[in-house]
């Protein structure tokens, strides 16, 4: 896994965390692990297409999860329902957004599929090893799972 294929995911989380939400993620270390979710865990997926081509997993901690929500929707928010999961849903988009434009700047041309919204328990994919960059704040944990095959 080359860095210039995993950096502009990291920095997109980062900057669209802190942005949106005025959490502050402290990277992990990163490994490869083989893409197991906790149950209640709010798992974004993004597809790739283009110069790059795959699958991205943003694996978000129910309370990570609800601290993010309750901050876009600036209330309280203690179960991740249908108007949560479209606001967990709307930051992946801005993820994704993000990144292409972070990818451009470096002469990659990607094309990002709209954000699909899965329950850690219901979360199935093909991709046998992931490598994930781990992330921690003071609102809970997430990872960005990244599967990346070059065209």
């Amino acid at each position: 896994m080359k860095a210039e294929h995993v950096n502009p995911f990291i920095i997109s989380v980062c900057k669209v965390v802190k942005d949106m939400c005025m959490i502050d993620l402290k990277i992990g270390k990163p490994s490869m692990t083989e893409g197991v979710y906790l149950s209640d865990a709010s798992i974004i997926k993004l597809g790739l297409l283009g110069d790059l081509n795959g699958e991205v997993v943003l694996n978000i901690e129910q309370d990570m999860a609800l601290g993010i929500v309750s901050k876009m929707m600036m209330m309280p928010v203690t179960e991740m329902d249908a108007l949560g999961q479209s606001a967990i849903s709307e930051l992946g988009n801005m993820v994704a957004g993000n990144t292409a434009t972070v990818f451009a700047n470096s002469d990659i041309v990607i094309d990002i599929t709209p954000p699909s919204y899965y329950l850690g328990a219901d979360y199935k994919s093909d991709v046998s090893q992931w490598f994930s960059i781990p992330f921690s704040s003071d609102a809970g944990n997430l990872s960005i799972d990244v599967f990346i095959k070059e065209s």
